[in-house]
């Protein structure tokens, strides 16, 4: 992808920058052993979905995307009620994600700004598998002897979509204590296009305080929010005025968010969709003068995006499934 390709995909705001922060922070689960069969594979997913919400873990993971590699930590408390999570780079670029029941903050040094969202239900792929949300009727799951990661035996959960529409996945947990070790994003071809694998980790029983404060404290820095909603002088909600004609099938509306205040100078309408693991998010902002439109497909190893401009708005699809998907989704944006 060109310069300007690039500008334009990382164009759509602040927000995305924050949501891909945030699709790196996986954790470590525990589960439990069975056969290699699709039955096991169901029970590991549904206590790895557990695990998330009641584990105290503090890990690092290497994430690798294209030629992007990083290194960051996470460190996770649960307690009665309340779950906090703090994640941050070690290599790159300095920026922290810091999560609690109530929001998501996001703060970025380079661009000198900070996002802070309203905090949702991690149906976020890799953070929940949880086949109570239905996915699995669009996923073929299975589980297999794998690898040695980190020095410990694996068994390895396969998670292969049932069309062209989504990407698989490959998870290689630890026999010994369940924690997920590694994970890859899986494309159509079966080619690893985003892998993560964890260094090391621990499950201490007392996380303090300061290890989940943020090292950069974003003084002086842009706040942007989009807890508080945004007056219109039109009585008619975006909503009202567009609709999505395609989506493949299992992919439903999880999330609809108005004016996302100040992603950019424009008010934006943020539409989710999700079938339950894979989502994608559809953009639609009037068009601003200052940047130029992004049109036709766009990628960025896993992640994947779709431009179109429809009168003075601009449409953008973006999300972690193949071109095949954003592109069709987008065309089939449309003016009520």
């Amino acid at each position: 992808m060109d310069h300007a390709a690039r500008k334009n995909f990382s164009a759509t705001g602040r927000l995305m920058q924050c949501v891909a922060s945030a699709l790196l922070a996986l954790a470590p689960f525990v589960v439990q052993g069975g056969t290699a069969s699709e039955e096991s594979a169901h029970r590991w997913l549904a206590k790895m979905a557990e695990a998330i919400r009641t584990l105290n873990y503090d890990g690092t993971f290497v994430y690798r995307n294209e030629d992007r590699m990083e290194s960051m930590r996470i460190i996770h408390r649960a307690s009665p009620g309340e779950e906090r999570e703090r994640m941050f780079s070690l290599t790159g670029t300095p920026r922290e994600v810091l999560r609690d029941k109530n929001k998501v903050t996001c703060i970025l040094p380079d661009s000198q700004s900070v996002v802070v969202v309203k905090s949702r239900p991690r149906s976020v792929a890799l953070h929940v598998f949880d086949p109570q949300e239905g996915f699995t009727r669009f996923y073929r799951l299975s589980a297999h002897a794998g690898e040695r990661v980190a020095g410990r035996k694996t068994t390895r959960v396969s998670v292969q979509p049932i069309d062209e529409y989504r990407y698989g996945y490959r998870l290689w947990l630890d026999q010994l204590t369940g924690l997920l070790l590694k994970s890859e994003l899986v494309s159509e071809q079966g080619k690893a296009l985003e892998q993560i694998v964890y260094t090391n980790i621990r499950l201490p029983a007392h996380i303090p305080d300061d290890l989940l404060a943020p090292a950069i404290s974003g003084e002086g820095y842009t706040w942007y929010s989009n807890d508080y909603p945004v007056s219109r002088t039109a009585s008619t909600k975006p909503g009202d005025q567009w609709v999505v004609t395609w989506v493949p099938k299992g992919f439903e509306v999880s999330d609809r968010i108005y004016d996302p205040s100040s992603v950019s100078r424009n008010p934006v309408e943020h539409l989710v969709y999700s079938d339950g693991l894979a989502k994608m998010s559809v953009f639609i902002e009037l068009l601003d003068d200052a940047k130029e439109s992004l049109l036709g497909p766009s990628g960025m190893g896993a992640i994947n995006a779709y431009g179109s401009v429809i009168g003075d708005y601009q449409v953008t699809v973006v999300g972690e499934v193949p071109e095949i998907t954003v592109e069709k989704v987008g065309q089939s944006v449309r003016r009520r």
